[in-house]
């Protein structure tokens, strides 16, 4: 006997009429990832782009699709792969629920806030992401998905540190569609890449429905992988012209640097004076905003609204008057300025790429030549 599964539809912004399980309408339908209704996509970049006022909330949905509609073309057309209906939903779900650990404004929050709240501690908010779907599978029926297939889901969202579980090795090429690491060319850039697009009003050549179609799974050095052919290979060019194209105009906007390091600023300012859930003792079941993290009944009350509670806390201590005084600022645009440059070196293996240039210091020494990168220094003073 056939299986029929109904899918329910939602209208998306982006790509139209969208299709989605009822499994993934159980996960929706969770206070889990509701709450991404709450979090910008791009954080600080909605006080200077109007039109970045999308969340992580469509986006999520919106990656659901595309691994969906890649996996099921994968299927289609080549059914030698033997992908299963249950690999399918596995794809929507891990898309749907692969952003379920950010914090307030997106990755301020992890790249900013948490390394500056808690130095040395290394976080990164797919840890959260796996913990807050522990949470849905403990309180939603997913009868449809086996365990094997819900250890399944975790690995597509965050790489194991030893070896894959969840599918044999023949179907390890499925761990490219949401997260890949080998190439990076996924479905969460595919739908983040245009929805920011769209929402910002910025032009892009770049077409994934083409590489959709045309993607298949060939054998290379003993693993399959997803791959496209070599016509394609301007499409996917225009593909890293866009997200170069993004950095350039929006993420790394000198006016969003700017609001980013204020709101983290007063973040930490404030951090010790929050508590979550909200009105919790500290210390008992109350969490500060660094330390909610640990415990995701406190890090779900994590949203942007933490920006908003900051401004309505007693002015009792001069820190939270701080805090309170850098948001007012923002607010009336009244940002830090930047002053000048600081040459900052970087370690570790992930970063191999420096500017080589020559500087000279201000007490009159002779040239020192070093592998520095640009960072910005914000007078942090009000004008």
């Amino acid at each position: 006997m056939a299986i029929f599964i109904v899918l329910q539809i939602i209208n998306d912004s982006i790509w139209g009429p969208i299709e989605l399980s009822p499994t993934s309408w159980k996960i929706i339908n969770t206070p889990e990832f509701q709450r991404l209704r709450f979090i910008k996509q791009l954080g600080g970049c909605y006080f200077v782009y109007p039109g970045a006022c999308h969340n992580r909330f469509e986006h999520s949905i919106g990656t659901a699709h595309l691994a969906r509609t890649l996996g099921t073309e994968l299927q289609k057309n080549q059914p030698e792969l033997k992908i299963t209906q249950e690999d399918i939903i596995c794809l929507e779900v891990a898309g749907l629920c692969h952003d379920l650990g950010h914090g307030a404004f997106s990755h301020l929050f992890d790249l900013q806030f948490i390394q500056k709240a808690r130095p040395g501690y290394e976080w990164e908010h797919e840890e959260a992401s796996l913990k807050m779907l522990d949470r849905i599978f403990e309180i939603v029926s997913l009868d449809d998905l086996t365990k094997e297939s819900q250890t399944f889901i975790k690995e597509l969202i965050k790489k194991p540190k030893g070896s894959y579980e969840g599918r044999p090795k023949e179907k390890h090429f499925l761990y490219e569609v949401v997260a890949n690491d080998v190439n990076k060319i996924d479905v969460d850039k595919w739908d983040y890449f245009s929805r920011d697009c769209h929402m910002l009003g910025l032009h892009h050549n770049f077409q994934c429905q083409r590489s959709i179609k045309i993607a298949r799974v060939i054998e290379h050095g003993g693993e399959r992988h997803i791959s496209f052919p070599k016509s394609e290979y301007l499409n996917i060019f225009d593909m890293f012209s866009t997200r170069y194209t993004l950095h350039r105009q929006a993420y790394q906007h000198p006016a969003n640097r700017v609001v980013q390091t204020m709101i983290s600023d007063a973040f930490i300012k404030a951090d010790r004076y929050l508590t979550f859930p909200p009105n919790k003792p500290k210390g008992k079941s109350g969490k500060t905003l660094s330390e909610s993290i640990d415990d995701m009944d406190a890090y779900i009350w994590v949203t942007d609204d933490v920006f908003h509670r900051i401004r309505t806390l007693s002015e009792d201590n001069e820190n939270v008057k701080q805090a309170k005084t850098i948001l007012d600022r923002i607010l009336s645009r009244d940002f830090y300025k930047i002053i000048g440059e600081k040459k900052v070196q970087f370690k570790g293996e992930k970063q191999k790429v420096y500017l080589k240039e020559k500087f000279q210091y201000s007490y009159g020494k002779k040239n020192k030549e070093q592998k520095v990168l640009r960072e910005p220094i914000f007078n942090r003073c009000s004008a």
